[in-house]
């Protein structure tokens, strides 16, 4: 796990050194361990390395043995191992063990057509010193993250945006993003907050020449609605199955330093950690935490309850009762804002089990991949409707919205993207644009929408959380707060081989009776305790409302009353002081977690210096 950055004078311009090395020293907790940087003409690339495999070599940036092609890598190839013999076999004589020169050989030897080949998660960059290019790729499921911009001339990326605003582009604020910001709490894919700065697309190559002329290639997709195995049974299912789970965690546990996991007590994380169990040669290192004085929302008995099941070295850690003080020191570690507040757990988390291992195995894509919210069974719902006959389908669906619960259900039937987002930010979208100006609003049309559009049914569904609200928050959430650390996450149950098979399968074999996750608990029968098996989810969360209501909160009343927000012309900052009075009136219209978002929005502009 690393962080790297670079630039391509795209007009033939030397690489300005002082800007490459301002965008290396701003990833340095991404990798304390080695750092490197590579100038050739118009390109640079900068590297920092937290050692996790071939500890002594897997140096970066990297050249091929003829100088001609240079890498920097960030993330693991996790079947890197068994690509190595065909290369070898190619020519190709390795000097070391790590994966970074089993991705540099392969791409040596056979170009960007060895992406399809990967099964990892991985942001890397290829200068090739004979054809004045540069090319970028980004793993398929957008787990690591690879951010870039075109300015001045010349092409900037790196693993994070604070990277690239060390390079002095420029700091304008985008009004459709914050909007998007507000209404959903992170921004969508291929938009940042910052205009002109996008995400690489996920699953994708782009090559840069000389000159500034690029092509981007999609090299991966999910499987599609054809490619559904309708006749497999569930026998058959969990055949196939459970030996990729098993897989998939054993490759993810591949390491040279001490391995860990984040054991929450839900069904994701419980049965990473007893797929650890079964492949360790000793007990598994896991890590919960717990929110003291309330109950409602700590799972650590169950998190304890897990490790005494599967004998697990097990540490349970307490969240301090000030902790949302803290948060003006937290949006550094979040580079752009995710306004959820489980952030806060996990950079503690991250923090603590960061001083005893240097990776750890989490449970995030569970819900993505095997259907595990509400809005799953309500898109299942929906299907099911749409196979009836049609004068059965009018009595049938007030019956289904009955039968479910949850704002989804009362959405039924969700005919698609539209329908799904909609249902997604409920009133919340109306909020935002009641508190930021009209021209601001009149800029923040939904185009990241438009991608989405054809998809539909509980796997259309699940394609559009996996490359949205996974990719673009929650596994950012992870990244960043983890690497702030200098801790290494990985996330098994978005191995792709295992989301490809998931994909392939019937919908009825991921919701049943109204219950998500129904093959994943079968997988796991046996493997857990009951309890674990049968518990209905259980987000985690750490409640704000009290501190956000506080009228002693100086960090919401500064934020909501001061420049930062003011400063940008997008707001109204009648309505912005209109909404703290309403919160601390304890009046129930009033939405904290939307204020919440802006607080976080506020702090993120004075640390960045945007406006």
């Amino acid at each position: 796990m690393c962080g790297i950055a670079g630039i391509l004078e795209t007009g033939g311009r030397p690489c300005p050194r002082k800007k490459l090395l301002a965008m290396h020293a701003a990833l340095v907790h991404r990798g304390p361990d080695d750092s490197g940087c590579f100038a050739d003409g118009p390109a640079g690339l900068a590297f920092q390395r937290l050692s996790i495999l071939d500890l002594k070599g897997g140096h970066q940036p990297m050249s091929s043995p003829d100088g001609r092609f240079t890498i920097v890598f960030n993330g693991e190839i996790y079947n890197h191992r068994e690509l190595r013999g065909p290369l070898e076999a190619a020519g190709w004589r390795f000097r070391g063990s790590s994966d970074t020169e089993t991705l540099l050989a392969g791409f040596s030897l056979r170009g960007t057509d060895f992406f399809r080949d990967l099964n990892g998660m991985f942001a890397c960059a290829v200068w090739d010193a004979k054809a004045l290019s540069l090319t970028l790729a980004r793993d398929p499921l957008g787990i690591k993250p690879l951010y870039f911009c075109r300015s001045g001339g010349a092409l900037y990326f790196a693993s994070e945006l604070r990277a690239l605003l060390a390079a002095g582009v420029e700091r304008r604020l985008s009004p459709a993003a914050v909007q998007d910001y507000l209404a959903y709490g992170y921004v969508h894919a291929p938009a940042t907050l910052i205009e002109g700065i996008e995400k690489f697309p996920a699953g994708c190559w782009m090559t840069v020449k000389q000159g500034g002329s690029s092509i981007t290639i999609p090299y991966w997709r999910l499987p599609g609605e054809s490619e559904v195995r309708a006749d497999i049974t569930e026998a058959e299912a969990l055949e196939e199955l459970r030996p990729l789970l098993g897989r998939a965690v054993r490759d993810q546990m591949a390491s040279d330093v001490p391995v860990g996991v984040f054991l929450s007590g839900g069904l994701d994380s419980s049965l990473v950690t007893a797929l650890m169990g079964r492949a360790a040669a000793g007990p598994v290192r896991s890590y919960s935490i717990g929110f003291d004085g309330v109950e409602s929302v700590d799972e650590t008995r169950y998190a304890e309850s897990v490790s005494r099941f599967l004998g697990t070295r097990h540490e349970t850690l307490r969240l301090p009762a000030g902790i949302l003080d803290d948060i003006g020191a937290l949006v550094n570690c979040m580079d752009e804002p995710v306004a959820d507040a489980a952030i806060l757990p996990t950079w503690y988390l991250a923090e603590r089990a960061g001083k005893s291992v240097k990776v750890v195995l989490t449970g995030e894509g569970g819900d993505e991949v095997f259907a595990g919210y509400g809005r799953h069974k309500a898109a299942y719902v929906t299907e099911v409707l749409e196979s009836l006959p049609s004068w059965l389908q009018g009595p049938a669906a007030p019956l289904a919205r009955r039968l479910g619960s949850g704002a989804y259900f009362r959405a039924v039937p969700l005919k698609g993207p539209a329908d799904w987002a909609a249902a997604e930010t409920g009133p919340r979208l109306k909020v935002a644009m009641n508190v930021m100006t009209p021209q601001a609003c009149a800029a923040g049309e939904q185009e990241w929408l438009r991608r989405f559009e054809g998809l539909k049914g509980l796997n259309g569904l699940l394609a559009f959380d996996l490359q949205t609200s996974m990719a673009d928050q929650l596994l950012m959430k992870v990244d960043k707060t983890t690497m702030w650390a200098s801790l290494e996450a990985r996330v098994p149950l978005l191995d792709q081989r295992l989301v490809e098979f998931m994909f392939r399968l019937p919908p009825g074999l991921k919701v049943r009776f109204f219950r998500g996750k129904y093959l994943l608990r079968k997988a796991a029968a046996g493997l857990l305790p009951k309890e674990i098996l049968t518990r209905r989810k259980h987000g985690f969360v750490l409640r704000c409302n009290n501190w956000m209501r506080s009228a002693s909160n100086d960090i919401c009343r500064e934020a909501l009353e001061g420049p930062m927000l003011r400063d940008t012309g997008l707001f109204r900052q009648e309505e912005l002081l209109k909404g703290l009075k309403a919160l601390r009136s304890g009046s129930s219209n009033a939405d904290s977690g939307f204020y919440f978002r802006i607080v976080l929005l506020a702090l993120w502009l004075r640390e960045r210096r945007i406006t």
